[in-house]
């Protein structure tokens, strides 16, 4: 007989909560921080607040993009996450709220919003079609009207327990999912150059919008893993989250691994083919005072130590190892943003501003309660699968012996 502890739905349902509540104190406390750390809208302020807004924006949208790819794709590695996923991408609505300290401050996060500087610079004269307040905040309410609508569609067509609704309910959801992917490569793409690559205005990449988007794509499969291994001995989760889940799971994000890696690395070759001052300057930023430590943990950390472990089949199908992985993956990629973001800012010596922990607090508690309200409101994974159906059964059964 087995001596591991029988939990119920009210246990999870507990447990969830009793995490959402921890979270939302953490979150006031956070918002109060920022409040003392605003300074009137200093550089550390902003930039600090901005890194913890592309954080949290990109477990939203990577959880949503997860989602979108199983409902492409199908499979039992989705059903086994799908309910935290939605649960993830619900706070998207949040992610609006939190923009709008960043869409009232344009003139004073970036250069090409002050028109005594555009006015003397030829380079950013000619890009006031694309770069200008009433425009830049126009495209920042479609880009999230999309998300959200797009979040409302999956959640409406996500996967049930009724085996005989689900026919043209998962038509409709592979075609939301295909269309969903597509808006999504051009919204964070067109994001990207409005949020971020703008701090630089006479820099630009063909790359950036992809390098987001592999980067999203990660965050979003790391989180929904490490709620799933943390909630593994609840159900259903005790039945689903099998070995052979955690082996799909992590061939997975061996792939989201190297595909960050591979555009990451395009987008250097490219420049440093093409040897233009007006390219370059980008990575000199990000190569001097500091900054350059942040590469090599990238590089060591981000890629080479994941994609090493992710090719064992034992680190893949352990839970313990396994979770620590993703939520290292998860503190690399908050390192990634803060490289790409802070250099703008403070482009001669790393800067550390303790305001990027209080906004991280901020929006990241709020975020976590709003989450763990959405998951413990639908906690019921959609079992009627015939093959996660399969594992589960012989799951309880290995137990039962």
């Amino acid at each position: 007989m087995s001596n591991t502890p029988s939990y119920t739905a009210a246990d999870r349902n507990g447990y969830v909560r009793r995490h959402g509540a921890i979270a939302l104190v953490i979150g006031v406390g956070g918002a109060l921080a920022c409040a003392a750390g605003y300074g009137g809208g200093s550089k550390e302020f902003f930039a600090g607040y901005l890194v913890a807004f592309l954080f949290w924006l990109g477990l939203s949208l990577g959880t949503m993009v997860i989602a979108m790819l199983h409902g492409v794709t199908g499979g039992a590695w989705g059903l086994a996450i799908r309910r935290i996923a939605e649960a993830g991408f619900a706070t998207v609505p949040l992610m609006a709220l939190c923009f709008v300290p960043i869409a009232l401050n344009v003139t004073t996060i970036y250069e090409w919003a002050d028109p005594s500087i555009v006015e003397h610079d030829e380079l950013l004269l000619r890009k006031t079609w694309w770069l200008n307040v009433a425009g830049w905040q126009t495209r920042a309410i479609i880009y999230f009207a999309v998300w959200i609508g797009t979040a409302a569609l999956l959640r409406l067509l996500a996967p049930g327990e009724d085996p005989n609704s689900e026919s043209p309910r998962g038509l409709w959801l592979q075609r939301v999912s295909g269309l969903g992917l597509i808006l999504y490569g051009f919204g964070i793409t067109l994001a990207a150059v409005d949020w971020v690559m703008s701090l630089e205005p006479h820099w630009f990449s063909t790359m950036y919008g992809v390098i987001y988007m592999g980067g999203q794509s990660l965050a979003g499969m790391s989180f929904v893993v490490l709620i799933a291994n943390l909630l593994s001995r609840f159900p259903p989760w005790d039945r689903i989250v099998t070995d052979d889940r955690r082996h799909d799971l992590g061939n997975l994000l061996l792939t989201m691994v190297m595909f960050w890696a591979y555009v990451s690395f395009m987008q250097y070759l490219i420049i440093w083919s093409g040897n233009l001052p007006e390219e370059n300057v980008w990575y000199l930023h990000r190569s001097v005072g500091g900054y350059e430590l942040l590469v090599i943990v990238l590089m060591g950390f981000h890629f080479a130590a994941p994609f090493l472990l992710l090719l064992s089949r034992d680190v893949k199908r352990d839970s313990h190892r396994l979770t620590l992985l993703v939520a290292w993956l998860l503190a690399m990629r908050l390192v990634d943003l803060y490289w790409l973001a802070v250099p703008a800012f403070f482009p001669d010596t790393l800067t550390l501003p303790w305001q990027t922990a209080a906004a991280l607090a901020a929006i990241g508690g709020f975020w976590l309660a709003v989450f763990a309200w959405r998951l413990s409101a639908r906690t019921d994974a959609p079992l009627y699968d015939p093959i996660l159906m399969e594992d589960a059964d012989e799951r309880a059964g290995h137990a039962a012996a």
